[in-house]
């Protein structure tokens, strides 16, 4: 059985630095880790889950694929599978919302030795992936947008090495790298968040019970973004 990625997880699968030794958490299918080692581009991978089922039809794809001798499933809560024997130094962790995603790295903490990379790709609210980031000193490296499906998708790589500059509102609304690369899928992104913030700003002033602390909240972030566009 070999293994092909859709466009989102072999967008995540190219973030991983070949001879990496990689934990996949919430794992699911352990697609992106077979994957990897039917391409012989890892040393080793941990496929976690927490459900039972996931973690049996993950057991039984590594089966078919023949990939026993690289890639081993656990089931575990977050990184709680992963053990100093391991050596891993990529913790992926995607296709969940943004607040999981930290609740997960705040209560593993403890598996990681601050080496690791991190492959983030959270379904929503990357805006608090970003802040956790920032709080505990890790700096953003790399970052991409994809849309897979209709829907946009951020990718984070971070390292536990304290940016050089503070991060910005707009860094963590936007992401630092992206706002860099400025791609033509960013700005249409843009435009699309300025949209809604125009069309929430709208309905506030419209709405029988004004609320003027919402109200400024949404004109803050509407002109940050405007900012943002403008830039050059």
């Amino acid at each position: 059985m070999t293994i092909h990625l859709s466009k989102r997880l072999q967008s995540i699968a190219d973030f991983v630095e070949p001879g990496s030794r990689i934990a996949d958490i919430g794992t699911d299918h352990a697609y992106i880790p077979i994957a990897l080692a039917q391409a012989k581009s890892i040393e080793y991978a941990v496929a976690s889950d927490i459900g039972a089922g996931p973690c049996a039809i993950a057991q039984a794809n590594v089966a078919h694929a023949q990939v026993q001798d690289l890639v081993v499933v656990r089931q575990a809560d977050g990184l709680q599978g992963i053990t100093p024997a391991d050596g891993i130094d990529t913790v992926i962790i995607a296709g969940m919302g943004g607040q999981l995603m930290v609740e997960i790295l705040t209560a593993g903490a403890d598996h990681l030795d601050g080496t690791e990379s991190l492959i983030l790709e959270p379904n929503r609210d990357d805006y608090t992936v970003r802040a956790w980031l920032a709080a505990h000193e890790f700096g953003i490296l790399d970052e991409d947008l994809l849309e897979d499906d209709g829907h946009v998708y951020p990718i984070i790589v971070a390292g536990q090495t304290k940016p050089e500059v503070p991060y910005t509102e707009a860094d963590l609304l936007l992401g630092p790298v992206l706002r860099q690369k400025r791609s033509p899928l960013f700005l249409r992104q843009l435009d699309r968040l300025i949209a809604t913030s125009q069309h929430i700003l709208a309905g506030l002033r419209q709405a029988n019970q004004l609320a003027p602390a919402k109200v400024a909240a949404e004109a803050a972030r509407l002109q940050l973004l405007q900012e943002v566009r403008d830039a050059r």
